[in-house]
């Protein structure tokens, strides 16, 4: 059984993905030279890296350590000014050492398969599916208000089959808990409108909260994972409004000759006071729109009451659970 609750699994998650092959431009963590040219080049996407004393790996005198500066790193991979960033406090979470040629300890193969052998599964199905449909691929962090679920009704259609696709891996504070997400799109699938067109099917990967460069580490895996379509949306992989809207949008669209898998892009979802329905940015014509709140929807599930904006029998089943909604 996976220890999601331990900081350190992460490293171990990362490990599987760069040897299951679902990490474009790495198969191993990176050492000192390889981190510079990430540093360097944006499109490679998020760097995956080893710091000193993750109890997963045997370290010997063979190893080759190495020094990142925090100063690279908020500049070039989270285009942040503050060493507070969630993304800068993981990373530097077991100090500024890393390095390369750690080898897995034998007593945590068995975690190791049980990741590749997960990924492998959703491998399998979408392979499965694509052979009659076009299969995209919804990654989120939140239980879906209307907004989200206009997204989801964008992505189906008679030749498309939704995979609702979040990472399952360490989360920071205040993200919604993987068995919430679990219960919440299993309830939403077997609702008459998504019954056979939608499917809860996640992949064990880490969040890293780096913005547009996540973004574009997003679309490989999910390219490599073998989906047709992958969604980018208004502040994809940010946290505490470190990047500007649509910052990542524009760099992936950008960068779009670099992958072969389509992206479906959307501003976010807005109420429209004139057509008296929630819409996505650009659909309507109006300039009355009103923005749907993630963190008003969060302090109502928070505290049982009814949000507006999101589906009312929705929110009646997930104020019956017996677990808490958040890490």
């Amino acid at each position: 059984m996976i220890n999601y609750s331990d900081p350190q699994t992460r490293y171990l998650i990362d490990y599987a993905n760069l040897k299951h092959g679902l990490i474009r431009h790495q198969s191993n963590f990176l050492n000192n030279n390889e981190f510079k040219k990430f540093l360097k080049n944006k499109h490679l996407g998020f760097p995956l890296v080893l710091p000193l004393g993750i109890k997963f790996f045997d370290y010997n005198k063979s190893n080759l350590e190495f020094k990142i500066y925090k100063k690279d790193v908020k500049k070039f991979i989270f285009e942040s000014k503050s060493n507070n960033y969630v993304g800068c406090k993981i990373f530097f979470k077991y100090g500024r050492t890393f390095c390369t040629g750690a080898t897995l300890k034998k007593k945590y193969i068995k975690d190791f398969n049980l990741i590749i052998n997960f990924n492998e599964k959703l491998k399998l199905l979408i392979k499965k599916k694509n052979k009659n449909f076009k299969t995209t691929s919804f990654q989120t962090r939140n239980i879906p208000h209307l907004g989200h679920e206009l997204i989801l009704k964008k992505l189906m259609g008679k030749k498309k089959f939704l995979f609702v696709n979040p990472l399952i891996g360490l989360k920071k504070k205040g993200d919604i808990k993987n068995d919430v997400l679990n219960k919440v799109f299993n309830y939403l699938k077997n609702l008459k409108f998504y019954k056979f067109k939608m499917l809860y099917g996640p992949v064990i990967c880490n969040m890293h909260y780096a913005g547009p460069r996540e973004a574009i580490h997003h679309t490989y895996i999910r390219e490599l994972l073998g989906f047709n379509e992958f969604t980018i949306g208004r502040d994809h992989a940010g946290a505490e409004n470190n990047y500007p809207p649509l910052k990542a949008k524009k760099f992936v669209n950008d960068n779009k000759k670099r992958f072969k898998i389509g992206v479906f892009y959307h501003n976010g979802a807005y109420y429209c006071r004139r057509c008296k329905k929630v819409v996505l940015k650009g659909d309507c014509v109006h300039n009355n729109l009103v923005g749907i709140s993630g963190t008003d929807f969060r302090n109502k599930l928070k505290n049982k009451l009814l949000f507006l904006h999101a589906r009312k029998s929705l929110q009646a089943y997930i104020n019956k659970f017996d677990i808490t909604l958040f890490n």
